[in-house]
């Protein structure tokens, strides 16, 4: 005979589980992503020690720094990776689509603003490209919003064990010839911390990492030839 008390317990040992492979995972970065069909060259992207991105590739010839002016394209949506059961036990409102859809226009207003509010600005941020433009293309591939429910738990336990994760693909573009002379990918959990109010955020996790990957992007456009640009910590001191 089964009873409620060790059905209750039963209970806690399945979450105790989920919680100690949960924070098994902390501090880990997280793994690239399957090609999601955005990236044009998929075979030249690979690992790059002086790029901050699970994989990368740029044109031998490129010269990202003799561009006057950057356009950045609304961030395409329509090539969201599908999730497993595990990434869809978040139980918020709204959709997979959704989510990516409010991300994008986040991620295209800050990428615009990086470009605008850099102490050196070396682009003039358009609105029309030109044949003097840096065109920059993205592309949401993944958004696994925070498991919030399962934090609420975790704080009375542990702490944190869920931050969510984001996924991009994107390029660059000549504005002259059109051609691509960038691609990138990256892949990222949502970084930990002892106390955030990340946690308790359906995208909150989701919203700092495209924070991240815009200072990131920046840097790259703008990195001298023996320059390094570094990846985002898996954690952070940061609580918002």
């Amino acid at each position: 005979m089964v009873t409620r008390r060790s059905g209750f317990f039963s209970a806690v040992q399945a979450v105790c589980i989920v919680v100690a492979v949960s924070v098994s995972a902390l501090g880990c970065r997280a793994k690239a992503l399957p090609d999601a069909g955005f990236i044009e060259k998929p075979e030249l992207l690979k690992p790059d020690s002086k790029l901050p991105f699970n994989a990368a590739w740029i044109k031998d010839d490129a010269d990202l720094l003799g561009y006057k002016k950057v356009y950045v394209a609304p961030v395409d949506t329509t090539h969201l990776l599908k999730l497993d059961w595990w990434q869809k036990a978040a139980i918020a409102p709204g959709d997979q689509q959704k989510w990516a859809d409010g991300l994008a226009v986040y991620f295209q207003d800050k990428m615009k603003a990086q470009f605008t509010d850099g102490d050196d600005n070396k682009y003039q941020v358009v609105d029309t490209p030109d044949d003097e433009t840096l065109i920059v293309e993205l592309a949401i591939v993944e958004v696994v919003p925070t498991k919030v429910w399962l934090n609420a738990i975790g704080y009375a336990l542990l702490g944190a064990v869920d931050q969510g994760e984001t996924g991009f693909e994107g390029r660059l573009r000549d504005g002259k010839t059109k051609q691509v002379i960038a691609e990138f990918k990256d892949h990222e959990y949502g970084q930990f911390d002892v106390v955030s109010v990340r946690d308790l955020e359906w995208d909150g996790h989701s919203r700092h990492t495209i924070r991240g990957w815009t200072d990131e992007l920046e840097e790259t456009c703008y990195l001298p030839p023996d320059g390094a640009v570094s990846p985002m910590s898996p954690v952070t001191l940061m609580p918002w």
